[in-house]
């Protein structure tokens, strides 16, 4: 976690506690008071909602180029070693043949 998204945690936080003493010493009454926490804790239950939304696409689009770049280290690897290979099969006929 990088520090622009610990301080938009803090951030979110430190709104959401002022808005909770806010509202519990507002001269509103008890009814009124629990239906606007209600409401704002279903619009908070949305975002949270939506950011992990958001972060599941991101890891998913990550996973793939990491998916993709280990597929193709692996191609690369397989040909180095064909190429490694052939190389010695042929030194190994050239002194065979020499010797024969």
């Amino acid at each position: 976690m990088n520090k622009d998204e610990k301080f938009l945690i803090g951030a979110v936080g430190a709104l959401l506690t002022g808005l909770a003493i806010g509202l519990l010493v507002a001269p509103k009454n008890g009814k009124e008071t629990r239906k606007l926490l209600k409401d704002k804790a279903g619009d908070l239950g949305g975002t949270a909602k939506d950011k992990y939304e958001q972060s599941l696409d991101e890891l998913t689009a990550l996973a793939e180029k990491l998916k993709e770049g280990f597929v193709k280290n692996v191609n690369n690897v397989k040909e180095k070693a064909t190429s490694v290979a052939d190389n010695v099969n042929d030194k190994v006929r050239n002194v065979a043949n020499n010797n024969a």
